[in-house]
């Protein structure tokens, strides 16, 4: 395999590796989603940080060091199941996002919507109006990696610096709202178990994901052995502030009930304004949202792309996707084909579903499909010797796949919604073993 591989550029070095970690974690939604919650979510966040984050951080710089290959979690699985689990590892990975793609472009732009114009909050959760922007996002961010990463990693750069700049705008407001009127929420950082609420803490455990995704673009980083260490301790500090700070913040200006778990970040940049008669909070919130959205959107699609790309060159999928572009040297086709299912994805997810159901449904279906690699990551840690990183990471992630299936206040039917999660995991179970019996043969005859 090594000797007919096609070269890939080495594009990133630690700085940008910082700020692709940055802007893969660093969700604007997942803290209006926190402040959704209530003030426990605070413990929620230093609970997810202790037992998922910090463990992920052992587990993937120890990795990236013993296999800086690209590839990443696909190749881990591989080195320590074999073949068949580190194919459904790397299936579930990319469908995982095929799901997400269309949650976080419907969040994105409900708050951009909702963070400009006052007089265009009714369209902040409006399908006719979000989602033919939500497509034209999506095909902006699939442009710019179908060019390459010495593109695609500026729009990630500055993604993870609009993430951080969001906190900072955030933390100022509140600080002067707590001087002012005061807080709009008691804080109690105890979580409560509010069985509509207990799927929201899965969310959680999504939000502290990430820090995989830089080793899958191994093969186009700079010294990827160091560079990958040290960026992924970096990061998991960073994250840890940004969510508990910005969970914060929200809650300071709103009280949780007020908080909607789609645009809650922008509801809290208009109150902001309301309250202490500035102006400027919610066009900066909104205008970071751009480039925070941009940056995380183009972190996911550009290295999950490279995944189906490692695939075909094992001869598990069709050849097109172990193509690269003869002038950008990208694996083009693998890029496409993630950008066009999401879109499709996206329209598809409103079928029979308040907007608020169809955006929980396709996090729900995101989280059990992104959870299931998790398994294998943390199984793959615990036969390499890294025993209570991998026992803490595995009992997280069963938690928030059992958690996924629970249905919250916004669904309109929780027989329907169950349905949908149930065979849509059936789906996900039989599809890759199909490709991977139909391709293992031609591989093998190869």
């Amino acid at each position: 395999m090594a000797a007919t591989k096609p070269a890939l550029r080495k594009e990133l070095g630690l700085r940008d590796l910082v700020l692709f970690n940055v802007a893969a974690l660093l969700s604007t939604r997942w803290i209006g989603v926190a402040a959704h919650v209530g003030p426990g979510a605070i413990g929620i966040w230093v609970l997810a940080a202790a037992l998922f984050l910090v463990p992920c951080a052992f587990v993937v710089a120890n990795l990236s060091r013993k296999f800086p290959e690209e590839g990443g979690l696909y190749i881990w699985t591989r080195e320590a199941f074999g073949e068949w689990h580190a194919f459904a590892c790397g299936w579930f990975y990319y469908l995982s996002n095929v799901f997400w793609i269309p949650g976080v472009l419907v969040a994105s732009i409900g708050m951009l919507t909702y963070a400009f114009s006052p007089s265009f909050q009714r369209f902040a959760e409006n399908p006719s109006f979000v989602l033919p922007i939500a497509v034209a996002l999506l095909v902006l961010v699939v442009a710019s990696n179908y060019v390459g990463l010495r593109v695609a990693k500026w729009v990630d750069n500055f993604g993870g610096l609009g993430a951080y700049v969001i906190v900072i705008v955030l933390l100022t407001c509140a600080v002067a709202a707590w001087m002012r009127p005061g807080p709009a929420t008691k804080f109690n950082v105890v979580p409560s178990f509010d069985l509509q609420k207990l799927n929201f803490w899965s969310q959680f455990a999504f939000a502290m994901t990430g820090l995989e995704l830089s080793p899958i673009l191994a093969g186009e980083i700079r010294d990827a052995r160091r560079n990958i260490f040290r960026a992924t301790w970096i990061c998991a500090v960073l994250v840890v502030l940004y969510y508990v700070g910005g969970t914060g913040s929200i809650l300071t200006l709103l009280p949780p009930d007020k908080v909607s778990p789609v645009v809650g970040l922008a509801q809290a940049g208009q109150e902001a304004s309301n309250i202490l008669g500035w102006r400027w909070p919610a066009f900066a919130i909104g205008l970071c949202i751009v480039l925070s959205v941009g940056g995380q959107l183009g972190t996911y699609v550009g290295a999950c792309a490279r995944l189906p790309f490692v695939l075909g060159i094992a001869n598990l999928l069709p050849q097109s996707f172990a193509k690269l572009h003869p002038k950008y040297g990208t694996p083009y086709f693998s890029i496409l084909f993630l950008g066009i299912t999401g879109g499709v994805l996206l329209f598809i997810s409103q079928l029979g579903e308040t907007f608020r159901g169809a955006y929980q449904l396709g996090v729900d279906l995101s989280v059990i499909s992104l959870f299931i690699p998790f398994l294998y990551l943390f199984g793959a840690a615990w036969k390499f010797g890294q025993k209570w990183p991998a026992l803490c990471g595995l009992f997280v992630s069963a938690i928030a796949i059992l958690f996924s299936f629970l249905p919250t206040a916004d669904v309109r039917s929780a027989w329907w919604f169950e349905a949908k999660l149930i065979g849509g995991s059936i789906i996900f179970i039989a599809v890759p073993r199909i490709f991977y019996m139909r391709y293992r043969a031609r591989a093998h005859a190869l």
